[in-house]
């Protein structure tokens, strides 16, 4: 509750100090102030007291000079009063008001005053003097009986009037001493009483602050402090309760953090299980993804190798199905890489400007062929936009939203494309008019391990359920917005929302392989230790007409290169066993024939964001396997032109 005059504002000792001084400080000041005014009101009646007795004894005085006309008697008797302290002034007046005899400075009163003066009277009061007067009364003289036996008293008749005039300075000066006086006394009083009232808050309040003190170090943490006040009855029953609590809570408190202890203990045990766990299944995934990449990669390999000698329709047809059935399984490999680079936290977007229609390029090429084959027409419009993204990231994205809509798609058209949108912004759209998804499952789909019912006959079956869950996680890691319409039996259209950037370079038509085009005649190092993919990858250089020096370990490649000379490139894979990787290895080969020779490593590991990091550091990319003939042919092909630059 707010206190009305605010003392909850104060502290507990200050409250006890005020309780104790406010009664003395009422008191000492109501006593100076009574006693006080009191001695200031005798003072000034008993100045008024002794002036009036004065001009009572000098009008009877005066008389006989006056009933005498003798001024000198009259100039005396004024003289004498001026010499009474206090008097300033005396003046003697006749009967008409005329001065007979003046003392000292006085104002001489109205004179219609004077008339009706019967007794001494206070005629005038200002802060520097008080005018008295009193009439000189003939009846005052009495006729001496030897003279005259008949003598009566005669009329007392105003004969003449004494005024006196009396200075209040001395009064005033007595007043100021007198109010300096208490104001000192009263000033030392509550010196006093606050000394005291001080020394008895603090013999009050002082138990208490040991009590508070004690709460507020228990209140952080220290409870093996206990509270001692020294006194007894109420505060002592605290004290004892106050000391029980905190031996309470300290005894709690070591049984809570052994229990803490324990608890960690078993968590820091369950963790490490947890991340041996995790090792064991990342190093799974790891020597999965590894195993099957070398076997793609030269299934693909020898598949582009093939077409480029067999020129007959028949065998071109055959290689055709046998590519698109590779790049089947080089899309289930890729999910199962995009999922393990996800949750490894290796993906890492690299965002560029780019032109969108270089994208749309690369999903035809992937994604007409197997329209065509389900009896689905293909729709792909064709884009001048510019975007900022991960081409790659993106082309994964798009690519996965594809092959969705193929899957639940059993007949007419799947369709993408691009329209500008107000703020900068475009929006990439997939259609399909398949199966839709039902309005209660729309939000599910992109849940790991969802998986719709098929479209029917042909549609491939169903997929691991792993496709839009990795769009929803690319996205988000691309910062671009992803949504979805459908309507059950209508089809599906997803859009992902990304920044439009101007054009600022006309994109340049892209060649068939222009990069390996341009080692023809020149020299590559190869090394890898899988002796299939070695093979492969050999047989695809030498169809572009490039002297290849391959091997399994870099000791004979090296060795074949000091007698044939350095290479125009090195190409090596990273895993190459007997404790070496291809880094280690391209430094060596640059290290004894030249710094400069553009190189680029290949591998199947999953979690490679540390060592692109690590690689990047020398200049060298990381192609993940399999790898594709047309990737291999533009990685080669920018290192080229940024040397090209350089030079």
């Amino acid at each position: 509750m707010r206190s009305r005059f605010g003392l909850n504002r104060l502290g507990f000792r200050s409250r006890v100090l005020v309780a104790a001084l406010l009664p003395s400080v009422a008191i000492a000041l109501a006593l100076a102030i009574h006693f006080t005014s009191t001695r200031i009101a005798d003072i000034e009646r008993g100045l008024i007291d002794r002036t009036m007795l004065l001009a009572s004894s000098l009008a009877p005085a005066s008389e006989y000079g006056l009933f005498a006309g003798n001024l000198d008697v009259l100039q005396s008797l004024a003289d004498a009063a001026l010499r009474e302290r206090g008097v300033s002034g005396v003046l003697i007046l006749d009967r008409d008001n005329a001065v007979l005899a003046r003392a000292g400075v006085v104002q001489e009163p109205l004179l219609e005053r004077l008339r009706a003066l019967r007794v001494p009277t206070l005629l005038e009061s200002s802060a520097a003097f008080h005018l008295f007067a009193a009439p000189v009364l003939s009846g005052q003289v009495r006729p001496d009986a030897l003279f005259d036996d008949a003598a009566r008293p005669a009329a007392a008749t105003r004969i003449g009037t004494v005024i006196v005039a009396v200075s209040r300075f001395g009064s005033t000066q007595a007043r100021r001493e007198l109010i300096t006086s208490a104001i000192l006394i009263t000033l030392g009083g509550l010196i006093l009483a606050g000394a005291f009232a001080r020394i008895l808050s603090d013999g009050v309040t002082a138990p208490v602050r040991v009590l508070a003190e004690t709460v507020e170090r228990i209140e952080k943490g220290d409870l093996s402090v206990r509270a001692h006040t020294g006194v007894q009855g109420i505060l002592l029953a605290l004290e004892h309760g106050i000391n029980r609590m905190a031996a309470a809570l300290d005894s709690a408190r070591a049984g809570l953090e052994q229990r803490v202890r324990d608890a960690t203990a078993q968590l820091q045990q369950q963790k490490e299980v947890a991340e041996q766990a995790n090792r064991a299944k990342t190093q799974f995934v790891d020597a999965l993804l590894h195993d099957l990449s070398q076997p793609l990669m030269a299934i693909g390999l020898d598949i582009r190798t093939l077409k480029l000698r067999l020129r007959d329709e028949d065998s071109v047809s055959l290689l055709s199905r046998l590519e698109r059935s590779s790049m089947k399984l080089e899309n289930m490999r890729d999910v199962l890489l995009d999922v393990a680079r996800l949750e490894s936290g290796a993906t890492q977007p690299r965002v560029t400007d780019f032109p969108l229609d270089r994208v749309f390029d690369s999903l035809r090429v992937t994604f007409e062929m197997q329209a065509i084959e389900k009896g689905l027409r293909f729709e792909l419009f064709r884009t001048s936009l510019w975007c900022r993204s991960d081409p790659l990231l993106l082309e994964r994205v798009l690519a996965n939203l594809l092959s969705n809509a193929l899957r639940y798609t059993a007949q007419g058209t799947v369709l993408i494309g691009a329209r500008v949108l107000a703020g900068g912004r475009l929006r990439i759209e997939v259609r399909d008019s398949g199966q839709g998804i039902p309005a209660e499952r729309i939000d599910d789909v992109f849940t790991e391990f969802v998986r719709l019912p098929d479209a029917g006959p042909g549609s491939g079956g169903r997929g691991m359920g792993l496709g839009l869950a990795i769009v929803k996680r690319l996205c988000a890691l691309l910062g671009h917005e992803l949504s979805v319409r459908s309507r059950p039996q209508k089809g599906s259209t997803f859009s992902v929302v990304l920044p439009r950037v101007q054009a600022f370079v006309q994109a340049p038509a892209v060649e068939a392989m222009a990069g390996l085009e341009r080692l023809a005649g020149q020299r590559v190092a190869l090394i890898d230790d899988d002796a299939t993919v070695l093979q492969s990858l050999q047989l695809l250089l030498h169809s572009f007409g490039i002297d290849v020096v391959a091997g399994t370990s870099h000791e004979f490649v090296l060795r074949q290169l000091r007698q044939a000379g350095a290479p125009a490139f090195i190409i090596s894979d990273y895993q190459l066993g007997d404790g070496l990787d291809g880094l280690q290895v391209v430094l060596a080969l640059r290290r004894e024939l030249g710094e400069d020779i553009p190189a680029l490593v290949m591998t199947g590991l999953a979690a490679t964001r540390e060592l692109e990091i690590e690689l990047e550091e020398h200049g060298i990319p990381l192609v993940a396997k399999p790898v594709r003939p047309v990737v291999l042919d533009a990685v080669i092909g920018g290192m080229l032109d940024a040397a090209d630059d350089d030079d």
